[in-house]
């Protein structure tokens, strides 16, 4: 009963409610994009609110273990201004996540806030606000957290490397039509930390309590924010995003491993702090570098004059049975050639259970595949093209 009271209160979180909100824009947004310029939807499931809650859920309960089993203990005054800066990116932001950077600044703002360490915290406390002490073992435990944050935004990246290959379309200078890739995806854990002293049960008498030596502690569900955005306008998404999560994955390794360092190591809290900031820079320069790699590939996913660009494949559709992948280019449709979305409608028309295709792949390989059409039904192939231009 009290696990679920404490459960009820981690459902009272005003960031859980506006993740959730989030989550359900960027799905409906990506569903009516696609149905305004193919026709139809590429995937008109809600993936991001359906892996909000059933990733959410599986990876809190695999955290609270990992944390719980470490007894990683955070600061009460730390755990609101986190969840205020994490709640404010998600609204001020709503074509970003930075849940890396909020993690970092809501330490930065936390070391401010501590008028052993700097001034500031000593003017707050000569004017009557609250003020927090900040211990180097707080500070480990932080490097820790940032390790789940990076450690489970790498999963994500890696079981769900199918999902952002909804194309968008732009023009470049020249008025050609590109397509770019966009993975975004979020989730608020649930995850089980440890918070010193006995404060929630003198305000709420059924919060368990329990004592380690001279110590209290209670167990509360802390809000983690976790998640990315990144884009690709070169890269096959699938292999981009793999990437992304080794390099991601990587950089959790390091800040697994600075928290067991500092653990040993007598550090000041600036010292740790400093730490915490590396780690978070560290992943600045992978987002970035992972923006390099993609600028400098060759090809574009880019219209063009011979045959038609493949640019979307629809899940369980016959296109699954044909091999081919985002970038690639058919030149003829049942042994007729097509230049035009139009043109390759027209000669799937020509055999309409059947379907034939000459392809020239990103390696400039020329490939054939054919397959049967479900139902005489050519218009739900699953490929889909650039729309034809009106004059």
């Amino acid at each position: 009963m009290q696990v679920l009271k404490i459960f009820e209160l981690f459902l009272l979180q005003p960031l859980v409610w506006i993740g959730l909100l989030r989550s359900y824009l960027t799905a409906k947004r990506r569903v009516t994009y696609e149905r305004q310029n193919f026709h139809s939807a590429i995937n008109s499931q809600l993936v991001e609110v359906r892996h909000f809650f059933m990733d959410g859920c599986l990876l809190g309960i695999l955290m609270t273990i990992i944390s719980l089993a470490l007894g990683l203990v955070v600061s009460p005054v730390w755990v609101v201004l986190y969840e205020a800066l994490a709640t404010i990116s998600l609204i001020i932001l709503p074509g970003m996540l930075v849940p890396v950077t909020v993690f970092g600044l809501s330490w930065l703002g936390y070391w401010l806030m501590s008028p052993q360490l700097t001034t500031v915290g000593g003017i707050l406390q000569q004017h009557g606000i609250s003020t927090t002490s900040m211990s180097g073992n707080l500070v480990v435990n932080g490097l820790m957290l940032l390790a789940v944050v990076l450690g489970t935004t790498a999963l994500l990246l890696r079981w769900h490397d199918h999902q952002g290959r909804s194309p968008k379309l732009q023009p470049d200078q020249r008025g050609k039509r590109l397509v770019r890739y966009q993975w975004q995806q979020l989730l608020v854990l649930p995850v089980g930390v440890l918070i010193p002293g006995d404060w929630i049960h003198a305000t709420l008498s059924w919060w368990p309590v329990f004592t380690v030596g001279e110590r209290s502690f209670s167990i509360i569900l802390l809000p983690l924010l976790v998640g990315a955005s990144a884009r690709v306008y070169k890269q096959l998404p699938q292999i981009a995003w793999r990437q992304l999560a080794t390099r991601l994955g990587g950089v959790a390794v390091v800040s697994v491993i600075l928290a067991i360092v500092a653990r040993f190591a007598v550090l000041s809290p600036q010292w740790l702090l400093g730490l915490l900031a590396f780690v978070v820079v560290l992943t600045w320069v992978v987002m970035i570098q992972h923006r390099f790699d993609d600028w400098h590939q060759q090809l574009r996913f880019s219209d063009t004059e011979q045959g038609v660009r493949v640019i979307g494949l629809r899940p369980n559709t016959p296109a699954d049975k044909l091999n081919l992948d985002l970038g690639d280019v058919i030149l003829e449709c049942n042994r007729q050639p097509v230049n035009t979305e139009a043109e390759f409608y027209a000669a799937l028309l020509k055999s309409p259970t059947y379907v034939h295709l000459k392809v020239r792949n990103r390696q400039q390989e020329l490939i054939i595949t054919e397959t049967a059409i479900y139902n005489g039904a050519p218009h739900e192939l699953g490929i889909v093209l650039f729309t034809d231009q009106e004059d």
